[in-house]
């Protein structure tokens, strides 16, 4: 049995009489999906802990973004947060009939410049954490690391929906209000018929035939005319259309196959009938593949108007690629919108708002002249008319990566009907952009903006923005916005601009330096770490990470080698430790001094990782084999040895910070997006000039190096009655993975119900249910 304290004290609510009131009525978190150590690996235990923290905070917020459907075959990136579809393909209860491949990110998915790795071959004690190889949200257990058959996809929707019906009924009974949405234009699935739309650019001189709306056209394309139409799905005897692309052409050609060398697959874009296969009654149509060899350009036409062009402007005919519909009806965006409120309904999940959202390239300078804009404003009128016809319960709000478009970016206050409530938006830049004083001149729709707690280039280091979120408060309420809510991904991380954020919204007056007093003794016991906190946070911490191709990358780094001072404030904090009472005061600080300590290990492992490039760079010159392999001995593995080391100093200070999922997709993102180039991925070349395998000191160990530890990753301190719950107990001395199910007769085993408080259908647990040891 795991040791416990039986400690108990008699439990006595305080006299309490006070009055207060927030300055922003809206208040709460954005956890943006995506990225391991965000919301993707919650299940239903961790989006309950998070909305129950947000009510112990006095906020009253969560809203969840949608990244747009993606056609590109077999990826699965299209995120089950909120399904697409139409009416017709929705069951009763709420469950889907019709779908596609979906998934949230996962330790065997390949995207945002991770490789896919087994958590069985971690190395540095990291695998004994994961209870499966293929590690990521609970509602893809049999689905990992994305669905393969309709069924799987149906599945995966439909255990998303549950699990948010769940978290979020949770989080009404404690009056914090639920957001979800898509980006606009709305990318859809496939209609059952989709129709084949001909774009051609004159400067290119291409033509391109897709069922798409050319959103990767740049501007560069014009509509022609509609060429037929196709079936979304497969069916017996069918041939897939397929958009190849010859980037040295500028070709975009539609076949059953690439027609020359140089072409490579861009998507499918539906199915139709074999050349064989024709249907009677003028439903058919052949498809026709001519080619301009002057201009280097094919053409897919099926109807007359089509064929006229070709012959006409220099095109020789190659043959005929496939029998399409010559009719056809194809789905409307508020058809399609109509079918993901018609499912949230039926779902029955307690939503309060549905906001949508302007994509990331309008950060770049998306304008109101734009023809994207106007397809949005459309796309939103589609929305709201959708929003009527089901009679959707919920209110519409926008959001996105800016408030609007230039050169007036309050535009959408004065195009939006009054069927969307709020206008919102992330601050520009990461981040680092001041709030847009454009809300100013938001007047007939309610506004909230979004600071960010923490960006995603940074993402595997400590993040601390507490002065820059309270200044961003103080613009926001300049503005009139009426909400103000934050981005992030970790929650552990976070926690102290979070804590900010939340106070400022009850005491406006909060500074940065009154807050790190507070917390500091809050969290600690003692004042005195304030003070190095208050010295290192935002610009001034060391910043050892950057994207590289996915958040949070490492880089070979001979500069790196120098930051030695730049982290004597880890010392400083270290030295304060013998004053930390033992107990969870000394937990919460050890948990930041070795954050600091692994972000440390970051710039050692990177000083490291760039000497031994620039040595094996230097062995790989040599011309002569036992020269080279006499270099590799004496030159690059003493290197790759210190790197090795740097590493496992590094993973064990990471591995002491596990508290959270956060921290766990943390370790999936250094593992598998930079240990993996730094240490795994040379080692072959290494080894073929030393002619040996590598051995010892030159080998990661898959052993844990630090000392024990015992922590529940997601901490439940409320439970509606009746609830079946979940631990997962992570116990690292060997690490290793335990999860306990239990249910409320059976939490006496971890705690006792005599310090409980029942409380209008849901148990307050006032033990801690973190365990350290």
């Amino acid at each position: 049995a795991l040791p416990i304290s039986e400690t108990t004290s008699e439990f006595c609510l305080p006299d309490v009489d006070e009055f207060s009131e927030p300055t922003f009525e809206i208040r709460g978190l954005q956890p943006f999906h995506d990225f391991p150590e965000g919301p993707d690996w919650w299940g239903e235990n961790e989006y309950k802990a998070v909305t129950t923290q947000i009510s112990k905070q006095k906020m009253n917020f969560i809203g969840l973004h949608t990244y747009p459907y993606d056609p590109t075959p077999g990826t699965g990136r299209d995120e089950p947060t909120v399904w697409v579809g139409l009416k017709n393909d929705v069951n009763d209860d709420g469950t889907v009939k019709n779908s596609y491949p979906t998934s949230y990110a996962n330790t065997m998915r390949n995207q945002w410049g991770y490789t896919a790795l087994p958590t069985g071959n971690y190395s540095y004690g990291a695998s004994r954490i994961f209870d499966t190889d293929c590690y990521g949200n609970p509602v893809q257990v049999g689905n990992c690391p994305l669905p393969t058959t309709p069924e799987g996809y149906n599945a995966v929707f439909d255990k998303t929906g549950i699990m948010l019906k769940n978290s979020f009924e949770h989080a009404q009974s404690l009056n914090v209000k639920t957001c979800v949405g898509t980006e606009t234009s709305l990318s859809t699935p496939m209609s059952p018929i989709a129709s084949l739309n001909l774009y051609y650019s004159k400067t290119r001189q291409d033509n391109f035939l897709t069922t798409t709306e050319c959103a990767e056209c740049e501007n560069l394309y014009e509509f022609v005319r509609v060429e037929g139409f196709v079936y979304a799905h497969p069916f017996p005897e069918s041939v897939a259309l397929n958009t190849y692309y010859n980037g040295q052409l500028q070709d975009n050609v539609l076949s059953v196959k690439p027609p020359a060398e140089g072409y490579v697959l861009v998507r499918t874009e539906g199915y139709a009938f074999s050349n064989s296969t024709r249907l009677s009654g003028n439903v058919t149509t052949t498809l026709l593949m001519y080619y301009n060899a002057d201009i280097h350009d094919h053409l897919s036409v099926s109807t007359p108007e089509g064929e006229a062009y070709a012959k006409t402007h220099g095109y020789t005919l190659v043959g005929s690629v496939a029998n399409v519909l010559a009719n056809g009806t194809v789905s409307t965006p508020k058809e399609y919108y109509e079918g993901i409120f018609m499912r949230i309904q039926k779902l029955g999940i307690p939503l309060d708002y549905y906001w949508i959202w302007t994509p990331e390239g309008w950060d770049g300078g998306m304008t109101s002249t734009n023809p994207v804009f106007k397809a949005a404003v459309d796309d939103l009128a589609s929305a709201g008319q959708a929003h009527a016809a089901v009679n959707a319960s919920f209110k519409l709000a926008t959001c996105g990566w800016v408030v609007g478009p230039l050169p007036d970016r309050s535009i959408f206050d004065r195009v939006l009907s009054s069927d969307y409530s709020a206008i919102t938006s992330i601050d520009m830049h990461v981040g680092n952009s001041p709030v847009d004083p454009a809300y100013v001149n938001i007047t007939k729709h309610d506004k909230w903006a979004i600071p960010w707690m923490e960006d995603d280039p940074g993402l595997t280091a400590p993040e601390l923005w507490v002065n820059r979120t309270l200044m961003h408060m103080e613009d926001a309420k300049k503005y009139g916005c009426q909400g103000l809510l934050g981005i992030h991904w970790r929650t552990v991380q976070t926690s102290p601009q979070i804590a900010a954020m939340a106070q400022k919204s009850w005491n406006f007056g909060l500074t940065s330096n009154d807050f790190w007093k507070s917390w500091s003794i809050d969290e600690f016991g003692i004042p005195d770490p304030a003070t190095v906190f208050a010295a290192v946070e935002s610009f001034n911490l060391p910043r050892p990470v950057n994207w590289g191709g996915g958040p949070g990358a490492f880089a070979g780094n001979i500069a790196q080698c120098t930051w030695g001072s730049k982290y004597d404030f880890v010392d400083t904090l270290a030295s304060m430790k013998s004053k930390v009472k033992p107990g969870s005061c000394l937990d919460r600080f050890e948990y930041w001094l070795n954050s600091f300590q692994y972000m440390r290990g970051i710039s050692r492992t990177e000083c490291a990782w760039g000497q031994y490039n620039a040595a094996i760079k230097k062995v790989g010159k040599e011309s002569d084999p036992a020269t080279r392999q006499r270099m590799a001995e004496t030159l690059a593995l003493p290197l790759r040895e210190q790197l090795v080391q740097n590493a496992t100093e590094m993973m064990t200070y990471l591995l002491q910070t596990v508290s959270s999922t956060g921290e766990m997709g943390t370790i999936m993102n250094v593992l598998s997006h930079s240990l993996v180039h730094a240490i795994d991925e040379p080692a072959a070349q290494l080894e073929s000039y030393l002619g040996r395998a590598l051995t010892g000191k030159a080998v990661p160990s898959r052993a844990y190096a630090g000392p024990t530890k015992l922590a529940v990753p997601t901490v439940r301190s409320v439970v509606t009655k009746g609830e079946s719950c979940c631990f997962v107990l992570l116990y690292c001395a060997e690490c290793f993975f335990v999860q306990q199910e239990y249910d409320r007769h059976r939490l006496s085993y971890f705690i006792t119900f005599k310090n409980s408080l029942i409380f209008q259908e849901v148990i307050v647990l006032l033990t801690p249910l973190v365990l350290f040891i």
